[in-house]
């Protein structure tokens, strides 16, 4: 079960702002009491079982805007449920914050029911939701950190000195069970096993089913292409095998020079002379896109420095390397048929010749396998040394270079002599494929390289596509910098926002941190649509990629929310975060999660004192922008409303905490082998 959430936004009187935000700071505010949150009287949000998190923000009035409160929350259950729960604990708090709104129902006191369809009316929902703990509910997330705790209490009394304590850590872990699981009735339930959302056992299936049904979108598009241009099926069959052709000429020299320096392959491998041309010809081509993909990959020494320039160039040399992998191996099982296809006459060769000709195959076979493999070691070696070389020293950049490059020469290298070694042992088996079955089995290797084709064909019409629509993103990012003021501007003013982040620096969230943003959106159609697009795609990721605890590479995301209001004209954003406010947004900046914060808010900017500021530039839409850390932070400074009221329901733990108790507990009565069980007790 994943946890709801729900955003309320509710139109607040303009003469009335002031006297919400009091009531809420005095009646609503919760206290900090130790490591724990207590509440006010009437708002026991901790009486609210399946309440994560909740919090209150009053958006003041800007410009066209209106101002509003909002009330959003992250639970258990239906939205219906929570509710319910909050409007039986909380019912007079509750209207006493929403008499300040505009469209509230003053009958509420006798029809308790209003206000509840007042709150469902007026819930904006998210455009992208996070859940750094997917599928634990609150009592899971408590009970687990207690259990833990129980845990650790126990082994340092059963490790007192001269206590006799178990030879083995197996041994504690059967102890562990007994006395800690076993042996205490609150602590019985962890034996069951932790449920486990459906997108979390699926993912690499969820994955896998994304991967082709991209795939198949490329194909289809590759076909559409192909056909405006005369590329039917058959037509670009022909080509392929004319290409073929025409590589067997060109290589033609290079494998006679192979051919005369190695005949022992010559006369023990049965290949059509096409097939080795294309071979030969196909790996230099392979060679030559390799160096030009690790030239652009040691373009710059700055790991931050990601260039549109040399990326996108890059990604189509990554992807043509694989297409030509996909040919080459094509052309190798081309060989083999024709191999298996010549056994024919080389069998009926050794049927005529009787037993001790068989014999003598056999071990003709055996010999050629056994130098195969003595090869295929010696290059497993050098793959092997090579991969702990950068381990033990890391290089610089040209050699770092030259060092995957070697790596990659004796993979392929490892594929060829395996290659050789099929190769050898096709002429010789007893068994030869008929003349039928070779046809049926060239057919299907020259389809799958004809979908590839069509597939490469797609590929390169989506970067085309791709390519226009990064050079308008880009015309739009030069008119911004006329347009808005530079946020490194903003710098000055964050001394003067020290209201709206009072509780970043201290306040009940000694643990736990909540974040309110709110930005205008640029005006625009694309601005508007690059947005959307970006919250949606973060929202599938957040979902079906990112839900084992962190976003983007960031494991202190407890839970965020993105939420275009206003009829999309502002973003809305409400975090609750663990660890301090400096070292969160460092997280952003360092992390691969800067292109994504890119994405999102470089479609947006900020007010202040009458001008426009713009988020830190961008090119085109994810490189540069919060990597400029200092304009950045003031931006988001800037951006940012007071948090009247939050509340968490687990103050003291941070979403590696929650994520380590469940792996604890759902590892404890799992079959473990005794470096497994040392790692449990290690993490303790």
């Amino acid at each position: 079960m994943n946890p709801n959430y729900t955003t309320i936004i509710t139109p607040l009187e303009p003469g009335r702002v002031d006297a919400c935000r009091k009531y809420l700071r005095d009646k609503a505010e919760p206290r900090l009491a130790g490591d724990l949150i207590e509440c006010q009287p009437l708002f026991r949000f901790d009486k609210i079982a399946s309440l994560h998190f909740c919090s209150f923000v009053i958006l003041d009035a800007d410009g066209e805007f209106a101002p509003s409160l909002v009330f959003e929350a992250t639970f258990d259950g239906s939205r219906e449920d929570f509710l319910d729960e909050l409007l039986e604990i909380a019912s007079e708090g509750m209207h006493e914050v929403y008499r300040h709104c505009t469209d509230y129902p003053f009958s509420v006191p006798a029809a308790p029911q209003l206000i509840e369809e007042y709150l469902a009316n007026h819930d904006v929902g998210a455009n992208t939701f996070f859940s750094g703990s997917p599928g634990r509910s609150v009592a899971q997330i408590q009970g687990e950190s207690l259990l833990r705790r129980d845990i650790l209490t126990f082994l340092s009394k059963r490790c007192q000195p001269g206590a006799a304590v178990p030879a083995r850590s197996a041994g504690f872990l059967d102890e562990v069970r007994r006395h800690v699981i076993r042996g205490l009735d609150n602590n019985r339930w962890a034996e069951q096993v932790a449920p486990t959302p459906w997108e979390i056992r699926q993912r690499s299936g969820i994955v896998a089913a994304a991967a082709f049904a991209a795939f198949v979108v490329v194909c289809v598009t590759g076909i559409a292409v192909g056909a405006l241009f005369g590329l039917g099926p058959y037509v670009l069959y022909g080509h392929i095998v004319r290409a073929f052709e025409h590589v067997s000429h060109i290589g033609a020299s290079i494998s006679n020079f192979m051919v005369f320096w190695f005949p022992w392959v010559a006369s023990h491998i049965t290949i059509e002379p096409a097939i080795l041309h294309i071979l030969v010809a196909l790996t230099g081509v392979w060679l030559i896109v390799r160096v030009f993909e690790l030239f652009l990959t040691g373009w710059t020494k700055n790991p931050h420095d990601q260039l549109f320039i040399n990326r996108f160039p890059l990604q189509i040399a990554v992807i043509v390397r694989y297409v030509l992998i996909v040919f080459l191996v094509g052309s190798v099982v081309l060989a083999i048929i024709s191999g298996m296809t010549a056994a024919r006459s080389a069998g009926a060769e050794a049927t005529q010749s009787g037993f001790w000709a068989w014999v003598l195959t056999g071990v003709s076979i055996a010999w050629r396998l056994f130098v195969v493999g003595l090869v295929l070691a010696v290059l497993s070696h050098l793959a092997t040394s090579l991969k702990l070389a950068v381990q033990l020293r890391p290089y610089g950049t040209a050699r770092e270079n030259v060092r995957r490059l070697a790596l990659d020469l004796v993979r392929f290298a490892m594929v060829i002599v395996t290659a050789i070694g099929v190769l050898l042992v096709a002429r010789h088996i007893p068994f030869a494929v008929s003349e039928q079955i070779a046809m049926v089995a060239r057919s299907f290797v020259f389809a799958v390289l004809v979908t590839v084709a069509y597939g490469l064909i797609g590929v390169l019409t989506f970067y085309a596509l791709g390519l226009l629509i990064f050079a308008i993103i880009r015309t739009l990012e030069i008119r911004d910098k006329r347009n808005f003021s530079e946020p490194a501007e903003l710098i000055a003013h964050a001394r003067e926002n020290a209201r709206k982040y009072a509780r970043e620096e201290g306040g009940i969230n000694r643990y736990q941190n909540h974040l309110a943003s709110i930005t205008t959106v640029k005006p625009g159609f694309i601005r508007c649509w690059l947005l959307r697009l970006a919250l949606f795609v973060i929202n599938l990721l957040s979902r079906f990629w990112f839900n084992r605890g962190q976003l983007g590479g960031i494991p202190t995301i407890l839970s965020a929310r993105w939420v275009m209001i206003d009829g999309g004209k502002r973003l809305l954003f409400l975090d609750n975060y663990g660890g301090a406010w400096e070292s969160y947004l460092n997280e952003f900046i360092d992390l691969a999660a800067v292109k994504g914060l890119n994405a999102i808010w470089s479609n947006t900017f900020v007010t202040a004192d009458g001008k426009s500021y713009g988020f830190p530039a961008s090119k085109f839409l994810f490189w540069k922008g919060a990597q400029a850390e200092q304009p950045f932070k003031a931006y988001v400074r800037q951006s940012q409303v007071e948090t009247i009221v939050w509340y968490g329901a687990y103050p003291t733990l941070s979403v590696i905490n929650i994520n380590a108790s469940t792996e604890l507990r759902q590892s404890l009565f799992k079959p473990r082998n005794y470096g497994e069980i040392d790692t449990i007790f290690r993490s303790l």
